[in-house]
């Protein structure tokens, strides 16, 4: 798996104050910290309760009670960092006192969460009562610690807990010297069977025995003072400075971390400012509540719009969002923000908008500028105040301001992100926690996922290792699936709903009798003119003979006549021209007929041509200048391909 690299990574660690820090230097004692030695991209961020419980609980279910109690007293009074790296799923590095004792990860393929120790935290919590470990041969250490696996003749003793795939601990002389995953079952390691027992990950090379200190956030504060009061500084002056592009400024609020600190950056400046929260409809009720909060604290009211349209509806006809194919945010999430401008900044033509964008969360947030323009959003530039700071320096603000009441209490419950609750961006982790906080979401987003994994006669690892996330499967997870002899084909993927339009093409483009060229499309369902109607004219004049319940669009050098029982007919002069013309139309087509009013599309348009009437498009014939830009800003659109509504003939196709 490549590694990102997203930025330098900040970590250090001061071995005389015993505490975290963000720059080589401690403010406390003002000597150098030593670099602790992470995976990038970096994300450093504290383990809240939430993490550390399930940490506990996976600890005694992989070693036993006397290993859970040894780890508990282990992370008490301690500040424990956890450093997010790639993986299939959530994979977290632990760090206590500034080393890494471990990974704490979602196995995909177990659906469980587990944690696999390296040497320093095996030594600390392993004992004879633990479970889930095995003593080999002393002939054997010697070759183990160099790097080889446990082969089964060198097993002594092996614990009947072990399944394939286990971490387990590897004991010689009383002694951790390894960890590893185990590749055969407890009861079959041993003098009397050959092959690889355990394929060990960490070896024992040198003694690394941890020394806990108490650290408070009180003395981890001290310790990066200056640090963190120079970034505070760079951001506040780069709000300023951004400040003079517009008369107007406000701060998108999220209910995320982020965006409370970028909040706060914003209020310690001189700027003024408004807060507004884009309500997609699919929020966590802490989502809501946290905003009353932010309310109170900052003594302004946050201007909230809520998404109009009907998330379900859609789900049920377009199936699930992915990551590949995100419809629901162009809707749900942007088209409220352009509401807000439209409704309470309809006089300003640019309005800045401080948001809590940051460059180690993601490669695609990485490469954005930290001043942008969302070409869904056409009034609004965005500013990231701190689109450099990582995880830990976000929550080291948050602890300096005494902002912690004001946090979101999912954080607390193992939530790394705050979003939709039903958003494919989430790891698999996230719905397992989801699982046990807010069971009824869970319930309703597994019944609907179950219901087309039936009807599309998907395995069972659709739902339960969320393939459904992605509408063309990542290498990695195609590996997996491939690994653990899984079939399934994403791209089969087929039409949920009977109604969803699609065309077909009934006849090649061939010569006319009376000269130019004609072909004709059949769309699989009755089409609704007076429906159609509404948008059609953004492609040309359009005439509607009722007589015939014919609408007939009148463009350069050719004619489209939209029949009501889903025939389409083409004609014009040029071959190439009515090729041209047939994608614009389908999209138009598609878009009119599954439209559900969210106005993307309306504040795109330059000459204000677009409007949204009774929850539909309408265009206005006197405004519309035909430049089919609308197109694309529709979600609908966005992320389908036209091979998603059109079956083409070879005809239809050019040279």
């Amino acid at each position: 798996m490549k590694i990102p690299y997203f930025g330098k990574i900040r970590l250090f660690w001061c071995d005389s104050c015993h505490v975290p820090l963000i720059r080589e230097k401690c403010s406390s004692c003002e000597m150098k910290g030593r670099k602790v030695k992470v995976s990038p991209p970096g994300d450093i961020r504290p383990a809240f309760d939430g993490d550390l419980k399930q940490m506990v609980s996976v600890v005694q279910f992989q070693f036993g009670d006397v290993a859970a109690q040894k780890f508990q007293s282990l992370i008490e009074n301690q500040v424990i960092l956890l450093n997010k790296v790639p993986y299939l799923d959530r994979m977290d590095e632990i760090i206590i006192q500034g080393e890494v004792v471990g990974v704490f990860r979602f196995n995909l393929i177990k659906e469980s969460f587990e944690l696999l120790p390296r040497l320093n935290l095996a030594s600390q919590i392993w004992d004879i009562k633990s479970t889930r470990w095995v003593a080999v041969d002393k002939g054997a250490k010697k070759s183990i610690i160099k790097g080889a696996s446990v082969l089964s003749p060198g097993v002594v003793y092996a614990d009947a807990h072990i399944s394939v795939d286990d971490p387990v601990l590897v004991i010689c002389e009383n002694k951790i010297i390894a960890v590893g995953l185990a590749k055969m079952n407890g009861h079959q390691m041993g003098p009397k069977n050959r092959g690889v027992a355990i394929k060990t990950k960490y070896r024992k090379k040198t003694e690394n025995i941890l020394n806990p200190f108490p650290s408070k956030w009180r003395r981890i504060i001290e310790a990066n003072i200056q640090s963190l009061e120079t970034i505070e500084k760079e951001a506040i002056e780069f709000i300023e400075r951004t400040s003079e592009r517009s008369n107007r400024h406000l701060v998108a609020f999220s209910g995320g971390k982020d965006s409370l600190v970028t909040l706060d950056l914003v209020a310690h400046s001189s700027v003024d400012y408004e807060i507004i929260f884009s309500d997609t409809g699919l929020e966590y009720p802490e989502v809501l509540e946290n905003i009353k909060k932010i309310e109170q604290k900052y003594q302004k009211r946050v201007i909230v719009e809520k998404n109009k349209w009907d998330f379900w509806e859609r789900f049920e006809l377009f199936g699930p969002p992915s990551r590949n194919s995100r419809w629901c945010c162009k809707s749900a999430k942007l088209s409220p923000i352009n509401e807000i401008l439209e409704n309470f900044f309809s006089k300003d033509k640019q309005i800045l908008c401080y948001i809590g964008k940051r460059r180690y969360e993601s490669l695609g947030r990485s490469r954005e500028p930290r001043v942008s323009k969302n070409p869904w959003i056409p009034k609004q530039v965005t500013a990231a105040p701190i689109d450099n700071w990582n995880a830990f320096e976000v929550f080291l603000y948050i602890h300096k301001h005494k902002l912690t009441k004001y946090l979101n209490p999912l954080y607390n419950q193992g939530f790394i992100r705050i979003g939709c609750w039903v958003c494919p961006a989430s790891s698999l982790s996230d719905f397992e926690i989801m699982k046990e906080s807010h069971p009824e979401l869970y319930t309703k987003l597994n019944q609907k996922l179950l219901k087309i994994q039936d009807q599309q006669g998907f395995p069972n690892q659709f739902t339960s290792w969320g393939l459904w996330r992605w509408k063309y499967l990542p290498k990695k997870i195609l590996n997996l699936l491939n690994k653990e002899k899984v079939a399934y084909n994403s791209s089969n993927y087929s039409i949920l709903s009977d109604q969803k339009l699609f065309f077909e093409s009934t006849t090649e483009v061939s010569p006319c009798v009376n000269g130019g060229f004609s072909t004709l499309l059949s769309a699989n369902q009755m089409l609704d003119l007076s429906r159609i109607r509404k948008l059609i004219p953004i492609l040309g004049s359009v005439q509607y003979n009722a007589e015939l319940d014919i609408l007939s669009i009148q463009m350069k050098n050719g004619q489209i006549d939209i029949f009501s029982d889903g025939s389409i007919l083409f004609k014009n002069i040029d071959k190439n021209s009515l090729v041209s013309q047939i994608s614009p139309l389908i999209k138009i087509l598609y878009r009119i007929t599954h439209c559900d009013g969210c106005g993307v599309c309306t504040y795109s348009c330059r000459e204000k041509a677009l409007v949204v009437k009774s929850g539909i498009i309408n265009v206005l014939e006197d405004r519309c200048i035909h430049c089919l830009d609308c197109n694309d800003f529709c979600p609908l659109l966005k992320y389908q391909n036209e091979k998603s509504f059109l079956i083409p003939s070879n005809g239809l196709k050019r040279s």
